[in-house]
């Protein structure tokens, strides 16, 4: 299955894996040096498999995770070599138990 341009964001080419009303899983390809921005009212998780990004301070390379909560925003900025990384979104939400303000 190719990648194919993601919709509004410049720099990002996915493929969808899995989506259903709770969550969406894909696989993202972020060209060299792109920055990546979006919110993330469901909250995200990333596994770095290929090339790194720097998130704030911290750098992420391969085999790498990120997890961001419910109402957060993805501020990314992808190495010169770019990367891959597995993306799940919005499955936060959904966790029982935790307060959301």
């Amino acid at each position: 299955m190719p990648y194919r341009p993601a919709t509004g964001r410049p720099g990002v080419e996915l493929i969808p894996l899995f989506c259903n009303s709770r969550e969406e899983v894909r696989l993202e390809c972020w060209a060299p040096a792109a920055s990546i921005t979006m919110g993330l009212p469901g909250g995200v998780e990333i596994l770095t498999l290929d090339g790194d990004f720097r998130e704030g301070d911290e750098r992420f390379e391969a085999q790498s995770w990120l997890r961001l909560p419910a109402g957060g925003t993805l501020r990314e900025k992808a190495g010169p070599e770019g990367c891959k990384v597995w993306v799940k979104t919005g499955h936060l939400l959904h966790i029982e138990g935790v307060s959301r303000s």
